[in-house]
């Protein structure tokens, strides 16, 4: 279960697919038969969330991770380049990016930082 909080030391991987309305379903489930198969198996790996847009147009793969190298030694590999190209079936482009949280405010004005 993702827990997103400041100052855990997590890296964040926001993958946003772009793809066809008619693609968006294919790619979560490859998105999730990678994670299921491959990535969730991998050490330093916390979780992984995806959302599907509303209009079809993009999938967003928000993935926590204790340890960047971990998940670069894997989409470095030939089984890493080959799940890749699978998502690429589906998807016409792919914008990644890795973050780590800056701050939170929740409903209660709670705040952290």
């Amino acid at each position: 279960m993702s827990t997103i909080s400041t100052g855990d030391g997590l890296m964040t991987y926001i993958n946003v697919f772009h793809c066809k309305p008619e693609n968006q379903q294919a790619l979560s489930v490859a998105i999730r038969k990678e994670t299921d198969e491959v990535v969730r198996h991998m050490p330093g790996f916390i979780s992984a969330n995806v959302h599907c847009s509303v209009d079809g147009s993009r999938v967003t793969n928000y993935a926590q991770w204790s340890e960047l190298s971990a998940f670069q030694k894997h989409i470095r590999s030939e089984e890493g380049r080959a799940l890749i190209l699978e998502l690429h079936k589906y998807a016409d482009d792919v914008d990644v990016h890795v973050y780590q949280v800056d701050w939170i405010v929740s409903a209660d004005g709670e705040e952290s930082r």
